[in-house]
């Protein structure tokens, strides 16, 4: 897979997270100053798909070179959630002891820890999250990287004992990912990668795995391509769509007709695989974009009733019915 073939190996190769890396880079030096009880347990909080277990496993690489996994586990909290899990796998590694050294100039140091990765952390159970602080208070010779996408979910006794509990790893910006995107030399063109770091909403993993299906085809990847690609509803229909409003707000003898047309513009998003919620969702993109010139009246009417609308896409059988009811309220209203 291209996401693993790129991984990140050092800090410095991880994209987008400059407010992190810079902070754990002088932890790197402690450990390689033979400090490294100095170091706290570690909390990665973000979206998916930015970062978090590769800061992580870079992190380490930077601080223990080649010994990077010898004390060294992961579990995944959503298939191993239970206070069982805690006590007997965690618990297990945590109280074992310390093994081998790493080199750092030519001189061999002890490693100063083991280290559990606990990802999608937040999905631990409450007892579980009650039994893991008992064990970050007892064994000192073992460091929690805590990792997951919602850090209001677990304890405070937990977060209140990881470094970064309190920063975010952010959504990768698109200028960022599109130059990083574009220095890996695939056949596609600048504007193409920039749809595509558009549609992957700051996440590097989904922007890796659609450039590796587009450029499977022998010739230069188009924008076309990516657009036909990927099911989102694209600036230009977006302010189509709009415009229907801004026409039937002006032209209510039309309103039937507008109406119309708006449906098969919907139809036709339907026909391209995008669901209801999805189509909203491109909807408040462009609502939201400071930069874009809607009616500030306009903006207003379309956000005080864009959560109806998103509610009643996910709960109705037709979602699609749901969002063309939605737009007819905004509409005449």
């Amino acid at each position: 897979m291209l996401t693993e073939k790129l991984r990140p190996q050092t800090l410095d190769d991880i994209v987008g997270q400059g407010h992190i890396t810079k902070l754990l880079k002088p932890m790197v030096d402690i450990i390689r100053a033979g400090n490294g009880e100095e170091i706290p347990h570690l909390g990665f909080f973000g979206k998916q798909g930015t970062g978090k277990t590769a800061t992580a496993i870079a992190f380490l690489k930077d601080a223990f070179g080649e010994e990077w996994d010898r004390n060294f586990i992961e579990l995944n909290a959503s298939d191993e959630r239970s206070i069982g899990v805690i006590r007997e796998k965690v618990k297990g590694f945590a109280k074992k002891g310390v093994l081998g050294s790493f080199e750092v100039d030519g001189v061999q140091l002890p490693i100063p820890f083991n280290v559990i990765f606990l990802d999608e952390c937040d999905n631990l159970t409450q007892e579980a999250q009650s039994a893991l602080r008992r064990i970050m208070e007892k064994y000192k010779n073992t460091r929690f990287i805590l990792s997951g996408n919602y850090p209001h979910r677990i304890i405070s006794p937990v977060l209140d004992r990881c470094a970064f509990s309190n920063t975010r790893f952010r959504p990768i910006n698109d200028e960022d990912m599109t130059t990083y995107l574009d220095s890996l030399g695939f056949n596609i063109g600048y504007k193409a990668l920039l749809m595509i770091s558009e549609a992957s909403s700051g996440s590097m993993r989904k922007a890796l795995n659609i450039l590796w299906t587009l450029t499977r085809i022998p010739t230069e990847v188009k924008e076309e391509d990516v657009e036909e690609y990927i099911s989102t509803l694209n600036p230009i229909q977006a302010k189509y769509m709009l415009g229907k409003i801004i026409q039937c707000h002006k032209h209510k003898d039309k309103v039937h007709q507008l109406s119309m047309e708006l449906d098969r513009s919907i139809d036709d998003l339907a026909g391209r695989g995008m669901s209801g919620g999805e189509i909203l969702h491109s909807i408040y993109n462009l609502t939201t974009d400071e930069d874009d010139p809607m009616p500030r009246a306009l903006k207003e009417d379309i956000l005080k009733s864009l959560g109806e609308g998103l509610y009643y896409a996910s709960v109705s059988q037709d979602d699609i019915l749901a969002v063309k009811c939605w737009w007819r309220k905004v509409m005449i209203e």
